[in-house]
């Protein structure tokens, strides 16, 4: 009876589980819904709102300058949008380049063109010839083709169209197409200058939308003039908009050996599949060493064999990992449409015009999910099991609630941006959250058969209430338009304009507010009254802001201040345009991490300040503490790291190098090493003192002894008794009892605090790699702020003092029997992150891959002798000894190991300069710049 209400019991669990996750999908999913079509209306209220005070489109009087295209008669609706879009790709297995060009026409259904379009489709060249963009890009085409392009201006444009018209009487698409093969290794689109109308007139710049887009392989790099609306690596696209001065844009080739083709590549202008299978390893090996680290810090029930067994739910979380992985892998390789691992790459800028006749995108409505539960979820969740894991009792209620808070606020603070006509959707999005947290709470409440969660129905329910609402507002931002006269144009209201602060910083109030109050339970130096706790909470917010670079772009609505913020932390400017890619997680994984090594540290500080004593996690800290150093990078900019499996080898190399430095087989030796008294310590160092000066002594005497002997001025029996006392004071193996002295004396902790020791190291790291970091730090412009600046431009210090601190924090737990063996393994485990952590960087056409791997291979090399050198003398000087009473420097055999490593690496690293400077002069003598990285120049690019 037992095992049938054991399993009674799991099946009553699972129900409810199950029933609980149906009502809050349900209200998430109803509350989106609504949310979503209240975007779509506001859309379609803009766009009908300037059609009504669009002026009246001129027409043209007599004197109009007619050319051979007769410009006049082609020139669309002023509401008319369209894109254009040039793709570069290999011609087969040729050497020779394949440019398309295809073009686009939004037009109204009563628009005198369809009708032309329609019955002569042939005059889509005269058409594209006025449009913004048409004539640069058909030029450039007739450019490369074989035919002259001086002899007809319409050379290069499509002699054909496609009319589409939906079945519900919508805009009118028309599609055109042009390719060409060439040989050329420049193609020049000067879309800055004037298009001539044939008659020493030029074409007007047309109102509306317009987009020019370019994609090419990678071995092709883009210049442009001027700033565009979206840069990647090997695109770049523009709005055309009515004024003058768009940019002038260049594509030539930078690499001349081509790869193999790979046509999804080639025609969907995105990342090879190998590639972004990578990123998915990369993705994978980042959650599992994360989950691995972290599962350390629970211990699970002991085996009858005495092996610690891990926990179910690890085990589970893993399986269901993994599942998730594979299913995203099939998802991508059977829907080429959306693909699954093609968001992990990048970014892609989308209109929000486009939901005028479509929805909104599957990958909106999977950010605002991410964001929703990173944002406002996860902080509800860690602030409780912070408690508990701390204080082993049941979370309380008022922190929870606290961290939830901004949640509704911000509901309503995007009702206010809005206007009136977000105010339903705003009360859906409530009255949804609401239910789903009365059913969460009610149902972890009142159930009897699982009494132990009862403690957890407040949390939860806070969770859940802050996670459906903030999933909701965060697909779309609203905003609230108005124009002062018929004249004007349109401008946000002022209590738009005035919501939209305090909505940026709710965005990262709940991480902050977990900071403070977990930093207090953990004795931080953290003001105690609420009012010093809100203004540094603030202070806070403010500084972790992305205030640096704007990604702003030319919008036809002047946009609120704040714009950029949004754009920046949610991928959303408002009402504008909506980025998509996992480029938006980076500000929000970068606050996380931010939190979470903040959080750490202040742990590891308040556990391990008492001296000779160690914490149960300490290990598990450590280990943690190494993943994350290795993650800055890529949590800092993940569409670069993430494409390469280099980047999965390393955070595992991470994880399974803390383990390595730091064996489960030595706690115990490591526990007594640490708990060893500052006195007991000196007797030892002065014992291993005596040992080395009589082992120096019988090693003179042998030398100097040697004539005396020979010429018998010293009787043989003098000798003997003189070798004799010089023998007597050391034990008969006095070789293993000076191996033993030394480890013993040089392995301890000299009677200091984890916390002490792990701060000094960490001191002596920074100064020691003080030339790496000045220099990172010179070259970390083009960052949106201090998060994306320490974990982008800071990984690789951050790897470094990670090590160092662990170095010093768990010194007598190292591996190694000395402080320049315990170095020497951390050199190990270090370079290797080091190097492959470096692979992605070196992808960049201007990037010298020896002088790089050698300059960081030379600076950790530095860094860990240094620290080894130092920590010995740290630990003599503890015994009031100086550093030359146990290393002996007037034999060559002491100074071989760092007199050595010193001179190697300046002399290779003097022959290295020199070689690659007088290679590059030679080889090289004229440097192609390279293309940008991401839609920030240099926001995701290793500096």
């Amino acid at each position: 009876m037992p095992k049938v209400r054991d399993a009674a019991r799991t099946v009553a669990r699972a129900v409810s589980v199950a029933l609980l996750c149906t009502v809050v999908v349900g209200c998430a999913v109803w509350a989106s819904g609504s949310w979503a079509d209240a975007a779509r209306r506001q859309v379609l209220v803009e766009q009908e709102d300037m059609l009504q005070f669009a002026p009246s489109p001129e027409v043209p009087d007599p004197g109009f300058p007619r050319g051979p295209q007769e410009v006049a008669q082609r020139l669309p609706d002023p509401d008319t949008s369209g894109d254009i879009a040039v793709l570069v790709h290999r011609d087969g297995t040729s050497e020779d380049w394949r440019v398309t060009t295809r073009y686009r026409l939004r037009l109204r259904a009563d628009d005198p063109l369809v009708e032309t379009l329609r019955t002569d489709p042939n005059l889509i060249n005269e058409v594209l010839y006025v449009v913004p963009g048409g004539f640069v890009s058909g030029r450039a085409a007739g450019i490369l083709d074989s035919t002259d392009a001086s002899v007809d201006n319409l050379a290069g444009l499509p002699e054909w169209c496609t009319v589409s018209q939906p079945a519900d009487g919508g805009r009118i698409t028309v599609t055109a197409e042009r390719t060409v093969t060439t040989g050329a290794s420049q193609i020049d689109f000067p879309l800055a200058e004037p298009v001539p109308d044939g008659d020493e007139g030029v074409v007007p710049r047309l109102p509306g939308r317009w987009t020019w887009r370019i994609d090419v392989p990678r071995e092709w790099g883009l210049r442009t003039t001027e700033r565009p609306a979206v840069q990647t690596a090997r695109s770049v696209r523009l709005r055309l908009t009515e004024r003058r001065g768009a940019a002038n844009v260049a594509a030539q080739i930078i690499d001349s050996e081509p790869p193999a083709a790979d046509a999804r590549a080639v025609e969907e202008a995105v990342p090879t599949i190998a590639s972004r299978h990578q990123a998915l390893v990369s993705l994978l090996a980042l959650f599992l060493t994360a989950s691995a680290a972290l599962a350390a810090f629970r211990h699970g029930p002991t085996h009858p064999s005495g092996t610690e067994r891990h926990p179910r739910a690890v085990v589970l979380s893993t399986c269901l990992l993994v599942i998730a992985a594979v299913g995203a892998l099939v998802w991508d390789l059977y829907e080429p449409k959306w693909s699954v691992l093609g968001w992990m790459w990048g970014s892609v800028l989308v209109d929000s015009a486009s939901m005028e006749k479509q929805p909104l995108p599957i990958e909106t409505h999977t950010q605002a999910v991410l964001l929703g539960t990173l944002l406002f979820v996860l902080p509800v969740v860690a602030v409780a099991v912070g408690h508990r894991l701390r204080t082993s009792l049941p979370p309380p209620a008022g922190p929870a609630l606290a961290v939830a808070a901004p949640a509704p606020v911000l509901v309503l603070l995007f009702r206010v941006m809005g206007g009136p006509d977000w105010q339903a959707p705003a009360l859906r999005c409530l009255a949804a959250a609401s239910v789903a947290a009365a059913a969460t709470f009610g149902l972890l409440r009142l159930q009897p058969w699982w009494p132990e969660v009862r403690h957890w129905a407040v949390p939860l329910a806070a969770a859940v209430w802050a996670g459906v609402a903030s999933v909701v507002v965060l697909q779309v931002v609203p905003r609230d338009l108005w124009r002062a006269a018929p004249g004007f144009d349109l401008a946000f209201t002022r209590p738009a304009l005035v919501a939209s602060w305090p909505a940026v910083f709710l965005l990262l109030a709940p991480w902050v507010a977990v900071l403070l109050l977990l930093a207090r339970e953990l004795a931080a130096p953290v003001p105690a009254t609420r009012w010093r706790g809100a203004a540094l909470g603030l202070l806070l917010v403010c500084a972790l802001l992305p205030w640096w670079t704007p990604l702003s772009e030319s919008v036809y609505v002047e946009p609120p201040p704040t714009s950029d913020l949004f754009l920046q932390l949610m991928g959303q400017s408002p009402g504008e345009a909506l980025l998509i890619g996992i480029r938006v997680m980076a500000p929000t994984l970068q606050l996380i991490w931010l939190v979470v090594v903040a959080l750490l540290l202040l742990h590891l500080r308040d556990r391990g300040r008492t001296p000779r004593h160690w914490h149960p996690g300490a290990r598990a800290s450590c280990v943690l503490l190494l993943v994350l150093a290795a993650s800055s990078t890529v949590i800092g900019a993940p569409d670069s790291w993430l494409p390469y499996w280099t980047t999965g080898a390393a955070l595992t190399a991470a994880w399974g190098g803390g383990l390595l430095l730091l064996p489960r087989g030595r706690a115990a030796q490591a526990a007594r090493l640490h708990a060893r008294t500052g006195a007991a310590h000196a007797r030892l160092v002065a014992d291993l003192a005596r040992a080395l000066l009589f082992a120096e002594g019988r090693h003179r005497f042998l030398t100097s002894s040697r004539a005396t002997l020979a010429d018998t001025s010293l009787p043989a029996d003098t000798w003997d008794a003189t070798w004799q006392s010089l023998k007597e004071p050391t034990a008969t193996d006095a070789a293993r009892e000076t191996t033993r002295l030394r480890a013993a004396a040089l392995g301890s902790s000299a009677g200091r605090s984890a916390w002490t020791n792990g701060g000094t190291a960490t001191a002596a790291t920074a100064l020691l790699t003080l030339p790496w970091s000045v220099w990172t730090a010179s070259q970390a412009h083009g960052y949106s702020g201090i998060p994306e600046a320490v974990t982008v431009a800071g990984g690789p210090t951050c790897v470094w003092l990670a090590h160092g601190f662990t170095y010093g924090y768990l010194y007598p737990w190292l591996r190694g029997s000395s402080p320049v063996a315990k170095a020497g393994w951390m050199w190990i485990v270090m370079s290797t992150v080091q190097v492959l952590l470096l692979v992605p960087k070196l992808q960049m056409p201007d990037e010298s891959t020896t002088l790089s791997v050698f300059l960081l291979l030379a600076q950790s090399t530095v860094m860990a002798l240094g620290l080894g050198l130092y920590w010995e003398i740290r630990l003599v000087r503890r015994a009031d000894l100086l550093w030359g009473h146990i290393r002996n420097f007037r034999r060559l055999s002491s100074l071989a190991t760092p007199v050595s490593a010193v001179l190697v690496a300046a002399l290779a690293a003097a022959v290295t300069v020199l070689a690659t400077a007088w290679a590059n002069d030679v080889t090289a003598p004229v440097q192609t710049p390279s293309p940008s990285q991401t839609p920030s120049p240099s926001a995701s690019s290793p500096p």
